[in-house]
């Protein structure tokens, strides 16, 4: 797979990175954090680290590198279960418990990249999802471009702990694909579903990359409920535009309607204080109750106590939003890509919708 062509990072790069660079497979290029790799096997000053591209075993000297990518175990299968697979895309799912070494290399070498990652070594209590491309002219060829974690047991709900898109891969909507996993899964967990989010505190990036995430859910969801109608293929690139008046014989129905933060969080598996955030950005939702009538907050402020409030949500306005931000009305994530127990009973294939890029790689 092609990597990206270089892009300007906001996000300062540390001062006393222990690593400047590293070369992943046939791939160099810039540190941005310094990581704790063990300062017997990487000095504090490293110009550049070897790492397999594979596995994810490290070293300074590149012979050594070179005689361990010839004997890799993991040069033609990624470790783990196989859960998802479409595209030419693959997620893979690792138990930290039985790949250790493999998730502690990898949680060491994402830090590189990730400014609050603070779980290394103590890796047993987490599920790693590989993001994999395989090469369809050589199935044994493959790629890891990044990944999600995940707590196996989280009492704050979280369905995603850490996430990275490589660097090499970034700009390509490959995080969009990560996260679109992650809350999949989530929401198959247990009968109700899971309401859930990523670990806070996120970052600038990662609070940047998730609202536009939350966005774009909210947006599909509202747009295809009851089918797919006509004004919203205006936004995924239909040649009708969007101010094209109705034929007089058509009846304007479901301009608008009433919802809660909660039915729409229910509907999506997000939290209420998500559903707020996303809806503010959207710009086209409007209480349904007067101001005088509404109930007040809690005393607490939190985002979600409101959630039970009608909203009046107009759906032109989405439409707008949509169209001006090139939104895919496909989901980037195919239910029936999963595999195994994720397998879906049946599913339905739709188009494939161009969209447009956002950094959505690292949080």
């Amino acid at each position: 797979m092609a990597p990206s062509e270089p892009v300007s990072r906001t996000e300062p790069s540390s001062t006393d990175r222990n690593v400047k660079h590293v070369v992943l497979g046939d791939l160099l290029f810039p540190t941005w954090y310094q990581s704790i790799y063990p300062e017997d096997l990487v000095n504090k000053d490293t110009d550049r680290l070897y790492v397999c591209r594979w596995c994810f075993r490290y070293s300074c000297d590149v012979h050594a590198y070179a005689q361990h990518t010839r004997l890799c175990q993991h040069r033609t299968t990624p470790p783990g279960t196989k859960v998802y697979d479409h595209g030419g895309y693959s997620v893979w799912e690792l138990d930290g418990e039985c790949h250790k070494l493999y998730a502690q290399n990898l949680s060491l070498f994402a830090k590189l990249f990730l400014d609050h990652k603070s779980v290394f070594y103590d890796v047993v209590s987490f599920l790693y999802y590989l993001l994999v491309f395989t090469d369809p002219n050589d199935p044994e060829n493959y790629y890891v471009l990044g990944f999600f974690s995940k707590e196996k047991l989280s009492w704050d709900a979280n369905n995603l702990a850490c996430i990275l898109v490589f660097p090499p891969y970034q700009h390509k909507q490959l995080g969009k694909l990560l996260m679109g996993v992650s809350y999949k899964i989530s929401s198959w967990e247990s009968d109700s579903g899971l309401i859930g989010g990523p670990e806070r505190p996120l970052s600038e990036m990662g609070h940047r990359s998730y609202t536009r995430f939350w966005q774009e859910r909210i947006a599909r969801y509202l747009l295809l409920r009851g089918g797919k109608p006509k004004e919203a293929e205006a936004a995924s690139g239909s040649s009708v535009p969007l101010k094209q008046k109705s034929p007089k014989t058509s009846k304007r129905k479901h301009t608008h309607e009433l919802m809660t933060v909660q039915d729409i969080g229910l509907a999506t598996g997000m939290l209420p204080e998500d559903v707020v955030t996303a809806l503010q950005g959207l710009g086209a939702v409007e209480p349904a109750t007067p101001a005088k009538k509404r109930r007040t907050k809690d005393s607490s402020g939190e985002a979600g106590s409101g959630a039970e409030e009608p909203l009046l949500i107009r759906k032109s306005k989405i439409l707008e939003w949509a169209k001006s931000h090139h939104m895919a009305l496909q989901d980037p994530v195919r239910d029936e890509g999963f595999l195994g127990k994720w397998a879906p009973a049946d599913s339905t294939e739709e188009s494939d919708v161009d969209s447009d890029d956002v950094d959505e790689d690292a949080g």
